[in-house]
């Protein structure tokens, strides 16, 4: 392909998650950003790289496999590429080693195709633009289920007990939204009614503070959640400044 061409980007979003895409000239087939395969998983790029070449992904690819690259209108480099059956053998891996976000994309795809079988088998028609928001939806409630999971076992395992935890727990909920303790006097499960945004925020405070609790010991917890809350609140300042 002549270096003077260079293919723009496309952006193909997959349950709610963003990857970059090009349409190759040759085969006039998509292929995806290796690099931007990793930021939409929330993955290092050597991660990804790492399981690109894996026997893992090896046995399940087959034989005849070559890494392609192409030149873009994103980097005045060659970028490298993965074709859509390399993305979703590198999603299943990343799933299979607790990556959040292919673990979510994993489950809802799942719990999406399902709905859209039983409504097959119903009659039922729905515009697939319901579809595709009900997984994004779902696929982000995973991932705060994860995250606060993670957050938990790190807060128990590091020896700060169940009155730690609803310390950690009240102090994201109040950081990630204003009205929590009012929401969460009315009904238990106010979590699950939260808005996107407000689901994202507390997902983000989930695992800031798992990092604090991590490096945590008994004399420097208090410290290291004052300054987790800190940064918990200026990235959700950053997500709420208008554009």
């Amino acid at each position: 392909m002549s270096q003077q061409f260079r293919v723009p980007e496309i952006e193909v979003k997959v349950l709610g998650v963003k990857f970059q895409a090009f349409v190759d000239p040759e085969t006039k087939q998509p292929v995806f950003s290796q690099s931007g395969a990793a930021r939409a998983l929330q993955i290092s790029e050597r991660t990804v790289r790492r399981i690109l070449v894996s026997d893992e992904f090896r046995s399940l690819r087959g034989k005849g496999l070559q890494r392609g690259t192409l030149h873009t209108t994103v980097n005045p480099n060659p970028i490298s590429v993965v074709t859509q059956a390399d993305l979703v053998l590198l999603v299943q891996i990343a799933a299979d080693r607790g990556f959040s976000i292919a673990r979510s994309m994993q489950e809802a795809s799942f719990a999406v195709l399902l709905q859209q079988s039983v409504d097959e088998a119903l009659n039922v028609n729905r515009e697939r633009r319901e579809y595709l928001e009900a997984g994004a939806t779902l696929r982000q409630k995973l991932e705060y289920r994860y995250s606060y999971h993670a957050m938990k076992d790190s807060t128990l395992q590091r020896g700060h007990g169940v009155r730690g935890l609803c310390k950690i727990n009240r102090q994201v909920s109040s950081l990630a939204v204003a009205d929590a303790n009012e929401r969460r006097q009315a009904d238990k499960g106010w979590r699950r009614k939260c808005t996107a945004v407000e689901t994202v925020k507390i997902t983000i405070g989930n695992t800031v503070h798992q990092r604090a609790v991590e490096a945590s010991n008994q004399l420097t917890a208090d410290a290291n959640l004052r300054e987790a809350a800190l940064r918990t609140s200026a990235i959700c300042v950053l997500l709420d400044k208008p554009f």
